[in-house]
């Protein structure tokens, strides 16, 4: 009997394996990667890109099901199905483009920025706020490109602090924090000193980007987005609420061709006719201005929005809800099975540590930040592809 106990709670051989090769393997890959497409024309890396993209999209049920769901509200009741799920698509493909321009960023040549971002406007924004001794709060979305944003800003004398995810191993978290510095993005890490972070940035006049489209369903603030209810971070809002410090919305975006970028920054948001002394109330209506200004962007440009979690609540796909089952069976199987769904278990714990643990708790608030962690592989195997009732 103490034998078979000590049995169960003995990991698998391949979670070993997993848990010491993966974080070297996962840095070894990138580093291929990335001197690949760095080494590689512009034109291969983008096709490959979108090869990789359309397999994301028509292989990770979940991920395909959120996007074609959300892309519902974004272009609304008019869109036909076809249109609505080919825009899902785009969005997939945009991205992975969006991975390749991180992965080619440790052998671009900085000029190589100047010369793709041949539209900007909005820099005198940033010019008048930090006149007015006035640090900055740049909000955005995960739209277009936000490193190309930040280095553009950066090679043009505007250095900016972002929020980030912490990538793993060590080697690969480093290699991308000097990448983003080279290019003028100085890193804020989910950490507990996050927060006093943001503050000091402020308080010396400086820029910090968050970017604010992070689904928090019954957990962050309620607002109207895309005409249904959705729960934003309230982080950007509680921020500009203490500081007072002015909140644009800046973007990068992709233009037809993929060689080029538009770069923008709109007016600062008017928020201070909203403070009326009532602490969630003002938050709520701060976030509700964020949310109603990153609507319009989206509308405008909704293949570059890369949103494959829920944004809105939606309802268990007919695939999902096999999932669902099967797992629930394996559970009621007996010792062999439950062995087996514990061993999967500590693989998907392994992975959530690999991909970094949950934010500090006072940044609870916020969102994650420029992130570029693509959907996990492992989810794509067993799944038939895009669909939802």
């Amino acid at each position: 009997m103490v034998e078979q106990i000590q049995e169960q709670k003995r990991p698998a051989v391949w979670t070993r394996l997993v848990a010491r090769y993966s974080p070297g393997f996962k840095f070894g890959v990138f580093r291929i990667l990335s001197r690949l497409a760095g080494t590689l024309p512009l034109r291969v890396t983008y096709t490959v890109a979108v090869l990789v993209g359309d397999a994301i999209y028509y292989c990770s049920h979940e991920h395909s099901a959120n996007a074609v769901s959300n892309m519902r509200r974004v272009l609304g009741p008019r869109a036909g199905e076809r249109t609505i799920r080919r825009a899902a698509r785009a969005s997939f493909r945009n991205y992975t483009k969006t991975l390749a321009d991180f992965a080619r960023f440790p052998y671009m040549q900085a000029s190589e920025i100047d010369r793709r971002v041949v539209q900007h406007y909005g820099l005198e924004v940033m010019e008048q706020a930090q006149a007015q001794n006035k640090g900055v709060i740049a909000v955005s979305g995960h739209i277009g490109n936000w490193d190309f944003a930040g280095a553009f800003m950066g090679r043009h004398g505007v250095p900016m602090y972002a929020l980030a995810d912490k990538f793993e191993p060590p080697q690969l978290d480093e290699l991308v924090i000097q990448t983003r510095l080279r290019n003028g993005i100085h890193i804020i890490k989910m950490e507990a000193m996050a927060m006093r972070t943001i503050f000091e940035v402020i308080k010396r006049k400086e820029i910090v980007l968050l970017l604010v489209d992070r689904p928090m369903p019954n957990e962050g603030v309620q607002v109207q987005f895309f005409g249904e209810t959705a729960w934003l971070p309230s982080g950007p809002a509680a921020i500009a609420l203490r500081t007072r410090a002015p909140i644009v919305i800046g973007y990068c975006i992709r233009e037809r061709g993929d060689t080029t970028f538009t770069g923008g920054i709109a007016p600062a948001l008017e928020y201070q006719h909203l403070i009326t002394g009532n602490k969630q109330a003002d938050i709520q209506a701060i976030t509700q201005a964020i949310a109603t200004a990153l609507e319009a962007l989206i509308r405008r440009y909704p293949t570059q929005w890369y949103m494959f979690r829920p944004m809105w609540p939606r309802p268990a796909t007919a695939a999902e809800a096999r999932r669902a089952r099967r797992q629930a069976r394996r559970q009621a199987r007996g010792p062999r099975a439950r062995r087996l769904y514990h061993a999967r278990q500590s693989i998907s714990r392994l992975r959530s540590r690999i991909r970094g643990g949950p934010p500090a708790e006072n940044a609870s608030g916020m969102a994650l930040g420029i992130s570029v962690d693509p959907p996990d592989v492992e989810e794509w195997i067993g799944t038939r592809g895009p669909q939802e009732p």
